[in-house]
């Protein structure tokens, strides 16, 4: 009986390890070579200006800054 298990034992040591290669194979192929994720921004940290495109109508960049000081002030007298 061990006999016969044991050519059959590589058999499936060889499979497994053709799908392992093969997956590392596919996964390289998907992943792009060229990405680096230190050229880009992190989009959970606020930016340090916002895009007038985003704004809604009829806000002005005098606004925001209104705005942001009323934020400010209002977080400086919040934490004293």
């Amino acid at each position: 009986m061990a006999e016969a298990s044991s050519p059959s034992a590589p058999a499936a040591s060889n499979a497994s390890k053709r799908l392992r290669e093969d997956g590392e194979a596919i996964k390289s192929r998907l992943l792009d070579q060229h990405f680096h994720i230190t050229r880009y921004v992190d989009p959970l940290v606020p930016r340090k200006t916002s895009d007038p495109q985003n704004w809604p109508r009829g806000v002005t960049p005098e606004m925001e800054q209104k705005w942001l000081a009323i934020i400010k002030e209002h977080r400086s007298t919040k934490t004293t």
